[in-house]
């Protein structure tokens, strides 16, 4: 297996570090690079020797991290869901504010996807110009230039697939262009066409991905796009493309890969079959049942280093001077700001509720906590996902309904951060988890989920007795559709099941409860909802479910319960399939010369209002 060439310095590694440490070679969000036509650019003027390929890496790393980018992610992930919403008016971003009302139009200021071809673009140089480096660096050899060009491709990809996600139909582009407006000269490619361009691409370089970074450097197993990053790609890009085989076997590679490298970085053995032997991280500090919990919340989102994850934008706590995560200060808040957004009404009501749908009547679901910040009256106040600086609850024995909320009673639920501002993250340096484990084991529920549609639901042996909680290896060995009920069951349970502070199968999913191929979709859908809540991932799978189903009914009633004012709002609107994807950037159609097309949902957008149903 390929490790990583030691003399590829630490800061290649890093997202977060600022664009003026390459040398001052990148522009700001205008043109790429100030060059000259690729045709007549002597190499001796940059593109000479491999580290000049590695520190063009470095900048799409960079531009990725920045602010721009990952606002976007944000935005176009998840703030179109059901589980965000505006804290008031937004004077300082109007733009904001009306992607929060649903009155997004076509000169709205996250519909420009200019970043992110930005990033493209980088790729593209580094692709053309780095077989041209090897010819002329003795030192640079084949391995080290497969390995880059399969980074760059992977860097390429990952952009190309929250366009289309967001867009649908966008520029192709695979060449390096010397001006950004450039783009806008290319008519918009088929989202199929892109997406199964897209599996090729990284399907030819995936064996060329760097597989191990050195141990003494766990930042880059996690902040560098390796084979395990394409892996996961693959499996989420399959799923879309309705290749559900080809998703459960990437996803496959990657539970595979974990297990094998929780095995070399743990010195003691760890017991995972609470988790059906997947190597969640545990949640507990300790064995003990009367100790605090919240270690895979800690290990995840605040010290960025548990062995789930595997691909994070990286902002390096080591460094003060170096850039901090600037949009979740932004968006969620920290000591000194309550963020431009808050969770919405329906999460609000389902946090709170003794009774809650989403949250399966258990009070002993830690994500129930984590994800929310909690007022003495027991609303969810603000977010807590990846602005606290650490999580750590007790849980005390038997809490009643009544008291659960009281902070301030002896029973219930105690936070050591408990809406204590000296212990929320004001200088945010959270990396952006692109990737984990628990999302591709979810992956993979959904996709068998998917398969079951075409199977038949029969029963060729014995049933399970009424107690039994899963079916008998006698029902598994003859019955498809049993079989993979219960893998799907398993999956969800496994992720559901590392959030509890009790692991005794009273507080776990009831088998019995999903016997159908709808329920169990539902099931990867709420379990998906509840696992990655705030992390960019909620408003991509009601759009993938809607493409999938052909129709946006159930992306219209998980959207709506946004708030019962902008109900009716987002129900009319999103009735047509052109409604759930965005705009084109009014600047870019102009541009265009007639290349680009406008998404007909929006109407020309020329005026202020979009095309109603």
């Amino acid at each position: 297996m390929k490790t990583i060439f030691n003399h590829i310095g630490k800061t290649l590694l890093l997202a977060g570090l600022s664009v003026s440490a390459v040398g001052g070679m990148f522009s700001s969000c205008g043109d790429y690079l100030d060059i000259e036509p690729q045709n007549i650019i002597p190499l001796d003027k940059f593109w000479k020797k491999e580290s000049d390929v590695t520190q063009s890496l470095l900048g799409c790393y960079t531009t990725l991290a920045a602010n721009a980018a990952l606002s976007r992610m944000m935005v176009w992930g998840e703030f179109r869901s059901e589980n965000i919403l505006n804290r008031g008016n937004i004077v300082d971003d109007v733009n904001l504010e009306r992607v929060l009302k649903e009155s997004i139009t076509a000169n709205n200021g996250y519909a420009s996807w200019s970043v992110f071809y930005e990033v493209i673009n980088r790729c593209n140089l580094v692709l053309y110009y780095a077989p041209l480096v090897a010819a002329e660096d003795p030192s640079y050899d084949d391995g080290e230039l497969e390995a880059h060009r399969a980074e760059a491709i992977a860097l390429r990809s990952l952009c190309y697939f929250y366009l289309i996600r967001t867009f649908r139909d966008v520029p192709y582009l695979t060449e390096p262009v010397q001006k950004d407006s450039e783009v806008a000269t290319h008519p918009q490619t088929d989202f199929y066409v892109v997406l199964q361009n897209l599996i090729k691409s990284l399907e030819e370089v995936e064996n060329n991905a760097v597989v191990y970074y050195p141990i003494t450097e766990p930042e880059f197993q996690t902040c560098r796009m390796t084979q395990l990053g394409i892996y996961s790609m693959l499996c989420e890009m399959y799923l879309w493309n309705k290749q559900y085989d080809k998703c459960i076997e990437y996803a496959d590679k990657v539970i595979a890969f974990k297990k094998e490298y929780v095995e070399k970085q743990n010195t003691v053995k760890v017991d995972y079959s609470d988790y059906y032997g997947y190597p969640l991280q545990k949640t507990r500090w300790s064995a003990s049942a009367s100790t605090t919990f919240g270690a895979a919340f800690t290990d995840l989102f605040i010290n960025n280093l548990s062995l789930e994850s595997i691909f994070e934008l990286g902002y390096y706590k080591k460094d003060p001077l170096l850039p901090c995560n600037v949009p979740v200060n932004s968006f969620y808040g920290n000591i000194e700001f309550t963020g431009q957004v808050k969770p919405s009404e329906y999460l609000v009501s389902q946090a709170k509720s003794s009774s809650s749908t989403l949250y399966l009547n258990n009070k002993f679901d830690g994500r129930r906590y984590e994800n929310f910040c909690f007022n003495s009256s027991g609303e969810a106040t603000q977010i807590n996902k990846y602005t606290v600086s650490y999580s750590s609850e007790l849980f005390l024995p038997s809490p009643t309904t009544s008291n659960f909320y009281s902070y301030s009673s002896n029973w219930g639920m105690q936070y050591a951060h408990e809406m204590k501002g000296k212990d929320r993250i004001s200088h945010n340096k959270s990396n952006w988890i692109v990737y984990r484990l628990a999302d591709i084991m979810l992956l993979k529920a959904e996709a068998e989920a998917w398969k079951l549609a075409s199977m038949s639901q029969t029963t060729t042996a014995p049933a399970p007795e009424p107690s039994a909680k899963e079916p008998s290896e006698e029902v598994l060995v003859n019955n498809e559709w049993e079989a993979t009920r219960l893998d799907i069951f398993r999956l969800c349970n496994a992720v559901y099941k590392r959030s509890l502070y009790e692991t005794d199968l009273k507080d776990t999913l009831k088998y019995d409860d999903y016997t159908t191929q709808e329920a169990l979709l539902n099931l990867v859908y709420d379990e998906r909802q509840r696992e990655l809540m705030f992390e960019g991932k909620r408003y991509y799978d009601l759009v993938r479910r809607s493409m999938i189903e052909g129709n946006t009914s159930y992306l219209r009633s998980k959207a709506s319960q946004r708030s019962t004012e902008l109900a009716g709002t987002i129900d009319n609107f999103m009735n047509r399939m052109e409604a759930i994807f965005w705009p084109v950037f009014l600047d870019e159609i102009k541009v265009s010369n007639g290349v680009l097309k406008q998404n007909p949902a929006f109407g020309s957008g020329e005026s202020s209002s979009v095309k109603q149903n």
